[in-house]
């Protein structure tokens, strides 16, 4: 083709060599334009196949990155709310356990002042109890003394009849004063 258009060229002179070359350029991108037209198509329609496959794939990904932003947004949200409930427990449990325990340490100091006043009391009693007993034993190592420097004979024996006389009268006819009377001698 392009032999035929040197041929022209050659007989026709300048204008004969423009026309060859728009001729050569006009076959040039005819061919050029058929080959894009049978060829290129094909590859282009596997090109915008392609690239619409990757978009979709993208927007799906993009969906579900969203959905995922979503899910975390309310799980954070849930979590914090969850976190202030928990520490609200908290708080109310350590309120109640402070409550609880001023509460059982008020009543353990009032059981332990009510045994130590209990004790106290039983200790107070022995105390008095003890000190009857001292003063009961002081009383009679007195009176023992005193009767034994103030009792003459005389004394010891009238006390003693009138003894027997009160024991006739208790239980008569059991013993006679004349029997004690020698045996208190």
């Amino acid at each position: 083709m392009f032999y035929l258009a040197a041929e022209v060229a050659e007989t026709s002179g300048i204008m004969g060599m423009f026309e060859n070359n728009v001729i050569n350029w006009l076959l040039l991108v005819a061919f050029l334009w058929w080959v894009m037209s049978t060829k290129l198509p094909p590859v282009f329609k596997g090109r915008e196949e392609s690239i619409n496959a990757t978009l979709l794939q993208a927007q799906k990904a993009r969906e579900e990155a969203q959905a995922l932003l979503e899910k975390q947004k309310t799980a954070v949200a849930n979590a914090e709310a969850e976190a202030e409930n928990i520490l609200k427990e908290a708080k109310h449990a350590a309120s109640e356990m402070q409550l609880a325990i001023e509460k059982q340490t008020k009543k353990d100091i009032e059981d332990m002042l009510h045994k130590f006043e209990s004790a106290l009391a039983s200790e107070r009693q022995v105390l008095v109890a003890q000190m009857r007993q001292a003063a009961v034993h002081a009383a009679i190592d007195l009176t023992r003394a005193e009767l034994a420097s103030r009792v003459t004979p005389e004394v010891r024996a009238n006390l003693l009849n009138q003894f027997m006389d009160q024991l006739e009268t208790m239980n008569p006819g059991r013993h006679t004063a004349s029997s004690l009377e020698t045996s208190s001698r």
